[in-house]
Parts: C-alpha cells; structure tokens; sequence
C-alpha cells in the first residue's frame, strides 16, 4: 500500500469543485443499475480509512473503462515503475463487480472487487470495503474526474500484445520475447503496461505509460504520454505511429526511430 500521510482539511477544496451541493445524496442501488463506467479518468485524491481516521494518499492514478474491460495504472511510490491491474467488469445489483485476471505483482490472478459508485456529472466516486486484517477493516475511497473526449476508433478497446521485433537498418531482424504486455485506448487515451522478469533478482518488473492519442487517417495515429515510466523519453513527446488493422480484432503497429530502426509490436483484441 502507498505511505500514507495525514489527512488535511486543505484537500477538501479539490472536492469543493467537484461535487455540487445536489449530487451529495448517496444514489440507492437501484438508480445505479444503468451505470454506463465507459471512459477515461484521472484520479483526483485518493483515502484510505482503518475504521479509526482517514488518511491522504499520495498517488497518481488513471483508469479507463472500455465496454468490457477496465485498466488501472500508477507509479509506485517513489519510483517511476508500475502497478497496475487489467480485468472484466459489470454492473451488478447496482455496483461496479471488477474481475481482474492480471496484475503488475503476481501476473495472472484472479481477483474480485466489489466498488460502491457514486456518478457526478464530471466523474464519479467508488468506494471499496476490503474484509478485515490485522484487527482492521480497511476502506479505499478513490475520486475520478472525466478526460475523455467523444470519439471512435478502430482501436478503441482492450489489447494484448502477441509479437515484438525490429529491424535495425541493414534489414536484421530482433525477435523481443519475455514479455507481457497489454494495451487499452479508449475516448481518445489510452494506457500501455508491460512486465517482464528482472534477471538478477528473478523478480516482476513493470512499466507504464498513458495520455491521448490522434487518428490522422486510417494508417497512422499520434500518441502523446503523459505519465510514464521513461520519462525523459516519453513524456510529451508525440509519438508517430504506423498502423495496420489486421481485421478487427487484430492490428500491427510500426514506430520508425531517428536511426531508422523499425519497432514492430502485434496485438489482438481481448474478447
């Protein structure tokens, strides 16, 4: 879990902006039957209460629905590396049930976690009750606000990445391998998050990136990282990349470097 750090009444003025004096009676289960989650989402603060007190945490977080699958994704505190967890989800007897099969900690998993949502006209609230430890009943509460932009594209939903190779200038192909590595857009963004096992000490190590990306016809698109673990690189540099769908559930992406190295990756459609 992220160091927690003292609650401050200061805090409470981001929420000032975001919940109007109308939205703050809790919803019953009933009206939150037809939630419609699909979108992309910043994280504006995050609580942890132990039953006793609430405390800050310091974490920045993304999130994005598409109409299946959810993504979640942050840097480790103190670090630029990744945690992150991919899953089905669905609106259950009023709540959000999200069904994550995959994670930046124990790679494939199955995890279930039941969020109580509160939509705002700009976000939403999701409340989640972890069961009791260490004397303790903890309870994580996350506030969201919309960044998405209203569009459609081919590439809009849940990816896993199937091949990785490149081609230095002289034509020699490089098959990447040791790798898991999946890829959601949705609403104009999209988050990558990729683990591979550290040699030395046999352990999971995970990398990341979001922000927004651009259709510029129908065989390429420009993403631009706004976070990311390579951030001297990445962040607000817009990518140019080549695309080809490979029908609809399949598509090859091309990346051609300043030394003109070409980095391919292919990814099918998560079903």
């Amino acid at each position: 879990m992220n160091q927690l750090i003292k609650f401050c009444l200061p805090c409470l003025l981001i929420l000032t902006c975001f919940i109007s004096k109308a939205q703050q009676t809790t919803p019953t289960d009933a009206s939150n039957r037809n939630l419609n989650m699909k979108g992309a989402y910043s994280m504006l603060r995050q609580i942890a209460n132990d039953g006793t007190k609430d405390s800050m945490m310091n974490s920045e977080q993304f999130k994005i629905y598409t109409d299946r699958y959810m993504i979640y994704v942050h840097p480790k505190a103190g670090d630029t590396l990744a945690e992150y967890g991919i899953g089905l989800y669905e609106v259950k007897n009023g709540k959000v049930m999200e069904y994550v099969f995959h994670n930046s900690d124990s790679g494939a998993v199955k995890d279930t976690f039941e969020l109580s949502i509160y939509k705002m006209g700009n976000g939403y609230k999701q409340t989640i009750h972890f069961p009791e430890g260490e004397g303790r009943r903890w309870t994580l509460i996350e506030d969201y606000i919309s960044v998405g932009k209203s569009t459609t594209t081919p590439l809009d939903g849940a990816w896993k990445q199937t091949k990785n190779y490149n081609f230095a200038p002289n034509g020699k192909r490089t098959n990447v391998t040791g790798r898991t590595q999946f890829k959601v857009y949705e609403s104009g963004h999209f988050i990558w998050v990729r683990t591979s096992r550290d040699t030395a000490s046999n352990q999971p190590v995970s990398y990341y990136g979001y922000g927004s990306f651009e259709m510029n016809g129908t065989k390429k698109f420009t993403e631009i990282n706004t976070s990311s673990t390579f951030r001297s690189v990445l962040l607000g540099v817009p990518v140019s990349i080549q695309l080809e769908m490979m029908g609809k559930d399949a598509y090859r992406q091309t990346i051609v470097d300043e030394n003109g190295y070409r980095w391919v990756e292919e990814y099918t459609r998560l079903k």
